[in-house]
């Protein structure tokens, strides 16, 4: 970078009868050392700008016990952070700072500096709890862990990492957990009692919502009034009114429901069936199935881009995403990507779509403008799974 100084110097015809004074020579002169002091500062200001567009995905690989860190500019492994045995899922704090990685056969939660790349502390659970999803509150105070074998729920202070108390919620293979908008209350999705759970985030009491079996996946709608849940057992979508605390309706959908979501304007909610090959298209208005949409083999999980008008969909048997219009209702393009396609995640510039395949040791990398898959990222760790963008 150059800084010009001509318009402050005489042209050549002009100099011998307008000679700079020693005032001015000296201006001149404290311009010129100014200029060259501030150059390196602004090559480090332009350089730090450029590395600011980029992006870090971390990737949980859970038979390498261990984190794979992609930079979205150039879709490279930075490095690998080793974690517990067994890691299953991974969380944000809100900031995107801290990453929460619950390491299911240690039985142990790896906290993560997302900009040093480092694990930070290990936060030890109950024996043989199996870690499984896990949320932070929206203040970024407290995470809440929930357990496959315990009937409980870990919730854990994130600045001194230690263990607050463990919430009684019964039963045992939670499924998901998400809080409420204001972080009042937080909903667990008790896969084996067939309910949902909701844990008062300022007294720890519990109150049970029978839906129905096997309640698996949760949503909330973007204004925080009503949680959606799959029930995979009951073949149907259960709604919370979260102002009563009681389910409002009880939806039919496809064979296997799971993966769960919901349009930026909250008008449709989209559920994959796993054993159908399908999607459910629910009206948020009447809370009625308006289409159903054939995807890939077992779709795994759906995903809605921010703008709203198109739902990802990874389906996991057949190792395609398809990508469904959400104004016509119809997929408009089906993209070969590996065998296994689990979890994605869109970018924080809302480019590229990753999805991991856990059959294979690669994650695939989609073009959202062009639709079509630019590369497979390979050497990711064995059975790469879920996933989350850092800073």
């Amino acid at each position: 970078m150059r800084i010009r100084q001509s318009s402050l110097e005489f042209p050549p015809a002009q100099r011998k009868q307008a000679a700079p004074s020693r005032s001015t020579q000296g201006g001149l002169n404290k311009l010129r050392i100014i200029s060259k002091a501030l150059l390196p500062l602004l090559l480090i200001v332009w350089a730090f700008a450029s590395s600011a567009l980029a992006h870090s995905l971390f990737v949980v690989a859970r038979l390498s016990d261990a984190v794979a860190v992609i930079d979205d500019s150039t879709d490279q492994i930075i490095t690998t952070i080793p974690v517990g045995r067994g890691p299953v899922r991974i969380t944000m704090s809100p900031d995107r700072l801290k990453a929460y990685v619950s390491n299911g056969t240690a039985a142990t939660v790896s906290v993560l500096d997302t900009v040093a790349l480092t694990t930070t502390a290990t936060i030890r659970l109950a024996a043989k709890s199996r870690p499984q999803e896990s949320a932070v509150t929206p203040d970024g105070g407290r995470l809440f862990v929930i357990h496959q074998s315990t009937p409980t729920v870990t919730v854990v202070d994130t600045a001194t990492n230690l263990i607050i108390t463990n919430v009684f919620i019964g039963g045992h293979q939670a499924k998901d957990i998400l809080f409420t908008l204001d972080g009042r209350f937080a909903y667990v999705a008790n896969y084996s009692q067939g309910t949902v759970n909701v844990i008062d985030t300022a007294t720890y009491q519990v109150r049970t919502i029978p839906t129905a079996a096997g309640s698996r996946r949760l949503a909330i709608s973007p204004a925080g009034d009503r949680v959606f849940v799959t029930n995979f057992l009951g073949n149907s979508v259960s709604v919370i009114d979260t102002g009563t605390q009681q389910v409002i309706a009880t939806i039919p959908v496809g064979n296997k429901p799971r993966g769960i979501a919901i349009t930026p304007s909250g008008d449709a909610i989209y559920v994959g069936n796993m054993r159908d090959g399908t999607i459910s298209i629910i009206d948020s208005g009447t809370l009625t199935v308006i289409d159903t949409v054939t995807v890939g083999l077992a779709p795994w999980q759906v995903i809605i881009s921010q703008d709203g008008t198109l739902a990802f969909v990874s389906s996991s048997v057949s190792g395609t995403v398809s990508v469904i219009d959400t104004a016509t209702q119809e997929v408009i393009k089906t993209l070969v990507t590996g065998d296994g396609s689990f979890f994605s995640a869109i970018n924080p510039d809302r480019t590229k779509f990753y999805v991991s395949n856990s059959n294979e040791t690669t994650v695939s990398v989609i073009d959202i403008p062009s639709l079509t898959v630019l590369r497979t990222i390979p050497d990711v760790g064995e059975y790469p799974f879920d996933m989350a963008f850092g800073p």
